[in-house]
C-alpha cells in the first residue's frame, strides 16, 4: 500500500481512506513517529497526520507513506538548494522539472518525481559523454609512457632485469563525481527498488551497468568533493551538464538515513527532509544575499536568559544589523500559522538583546507575501507570511519588509 500525503495532511482528507481513516497497523514504529502526528487510535488501526518533514517512510513491509510539499517543485527545489548554500537559478530548476514532467506519463509524489527527473538528466551522459579526468597508472613489462627510473632499478636489484616500468596519464571514468552518480544508483535501487515500477527499475539497471569500472563507494567520502565542485563550477564547460546529475545525486544521499555495512547489508530507513531546518537556513542565506549595507544578517549569538551566572540561554535564529548594531530579532518557523508561544519567545530574545523590532517569518500559500504587527509593552512583533508560491517575488518581499521595519 502506497499512500502520499502533503504536508500537516491528515490521511482522512485522502478519498481512499474517508470512510475508514486509519491505518490497519497497532502502532507505528519508534523511527517514524517524529515525522507524523498520531491524531487517533481505534480498533481499525492508528489515523496519522502529515508534519513539517517531506520524503518517504516505510512505516512496515507492507505500508510506504509519502510526504509531498506543499509548494510547486521548481520552488521546493530552489528552497532546498539555496538553503545548502548553492547558487541556483530557478530558471534551471524548472527546466529540469519541465524536462522530467515531458518524460515522466505519471510522477505520484516529490520523490519519484525526482527518480523520473535524475534519469532524464541521466540520459545527457548517454548523448555527450561521461566526464573524464586525468589518472597517472604505473605498468611494467609494457612500455608505454614514462620510464620509471628509480622503481625500475628496484625491481633489476630484485633479480627481475627484464621489467621495466613506466607511468602514464591517461583519462578514466574512475572519479569523485562518477563515483557520487555510481552511489546514488546503487543507493536507489537497494533502498528503494521496491516501490518502483518495473520499466524505470530496468532502466536503473541500465544506467548503474554504464558505470562498469567506476569502484562502488563504501561510504560517502566523496561528498566534500561534490559539493566544492557544484560550489566552485571546477567542471569543463562540454561536461557542464554533470551539475545538474550531481545536484540530483545530492539531494537523494543528503537525505536518505542509510544504515549499512557494506554493498550486500542495507536496510531501509527512511528519506527525509525536515521543512523546519531547511526554511531556516533558506532565510538565512536570503537575508545574507540580499541585504545591502547598512544592514546585514548574523546568526545567533546565546545570551543568557536571566544572568551570567545561569546556564539558560537563547537563541534567535538571526539578528538583524544596522551598521553593525542589531536592530531587528528574527526567528523563522515552519508552520502553518504562529502560536503565544512563539511570540513569548521572540519577545524574550527582544528583552535580552534590548531591541524593540521582531519579526517572525512563516510559510505560506495564499499568493502574495503578507504581514501583520501587534505591539506588547514597548516590542513591536511583526509576522511575516512568506509566499512559497513564488519564492522570487517573496525575497524581494522580504528584503523590503524588512527596510520597512
Amino acid at each position: 500500500m502506497r499512500i502520499d500525503l502533503r504536508e500537516w495532511q491528515d490521511i482522512g482528507e485522502l478519498p481512499e481512506f474517508r470512510d475508514s481513516p486509519f491505518l490497519p497497523l497497532k502502532s507505528i514504529p519508534s523511527s517514524i513517529r517524529p515525522f507524523v502526528d498520531i491524531t487517533d487510535v481505534s480498533p481499525s488501526g492508528v489515523r496519522i497526520k502529515a508534519k513539517n518533514y517531506v520524503g518517504i517512510l516505510p512505516v512496515s513491509e507492507d505500508i510506504l507513506i509519502t510526504i509531498n510539499p506543499k509548494a510547486p517543485i521548481e520552488d521546493f527545489l530552489y528552497i532546498l538548494y539555496k538553503a545548502q548554500g548553492r547558487r541556483v537559478s530557478i530558471k534551471d530548476l524548472k527546466e529540469i522539472v519541465q524536462a522530467g514532467r515531458e518524460y515522466a506519463k505519471e510522477h505520484p509524489n516529490i520523490f519519484h518525481f525526482l527518480i523520473y527527473v535524475l534519469l532524464v538528466e541521466l540520459e545527457k551522459i548517454r548523448s555527450f559523454g561521461f566526464l573524464k579526468t586525468s589518472q597517472f597508472y604505473i605498468q611494467d613489462r609494457v612500455v608505454k609512457g614514462k620510464l620509471l627510473v628509480k622503481e625500475t632499478v628496484n625491481s633489476w636489484l630484485k633479480g627481475d632485469i627484464s621489467k621495466a616500468v613506466c607511468g602514464n596519464f591517461e583519462l578514466s571514468k574512475d572519479n569523485f563525481q562518477n563515483k557520487a552518480v555510481k552511489f546514488t544508483l546503487w543507493m536507489l535501487l537497494s533502498l528503494y527498488s521496491h516501490s518502483l515500477r518495473g520499466e524505470i527499475r530496468n532502466n536503473f539497471f541500465e544506467k548503474y551497468r554504464w558505470f562498469e569500472g567506476v569502484p562502488l563507494a563504501q561510504g560517502i567520502d566523496f561528498v566534500n568533493d561534490v559539493e566544492e565542485t557544484i560550489a566552485y563550477q571546477t567542471l569543463p564547460n562540454s561536461r557542464s551538464y554533470y551539475y545538474d546529475i550531481l545536484n540530483l545525486c545530492m539531494f537523494f544521499i543528503t537525505y536518505s538515513t542509510l544504515d549499512y555495512k557494506s554493498a550486500k547489508e542495507v536496510k531501509v530507513k527512511s528519506f527525509v527532509v525536515d521543512m523546519n531546518k531547511v526554511f531556516e537556513e533558506y532565510i538565512y542565506n536570503v537575508l545574507r544575499e540580499k541585504l545591502s549595507e547598512p544592514y546585514k544578517a548574523k546568526r545567533y549569538q546565546k545570551r543568557p536568559l536571566f544572568d551570567d551566572t545561569l546556564k539558560y540561554e537563547v537563541e534567535p535564529d538571526y539578528l538583524i544589523l544596522k551598521n553593525d548594531e542589531a536592530v531587528i530579532i528574527a526567528d523563522a518557523k515552519y508552520k502553518s500559522e504562529p502560536t503565544t508561544d512563539d511570540f513569548y519567545q521572540i519577545l524574550v530574545y527582544a528583552d535580552r538583546y534590548d531591541v524593540d523590532n521582531t519579526l517572525l517569518i512563516y510559510p505560506s500559500w495564499s499568493g502574495e507575501t503578507h504581514a501583520e504587527s501587534f505591539i506588547f509593552k514597548r516590542k513591536k512583533v511583526n509576522v511575516l507570511y512568506y509566499n512559497l508560491l513564488d519564492v522570487e517575488k517573496s525575497e524581494s518581499d522580504l528584503i523590503t519588509a524588512i527596510r520597512e521595519v
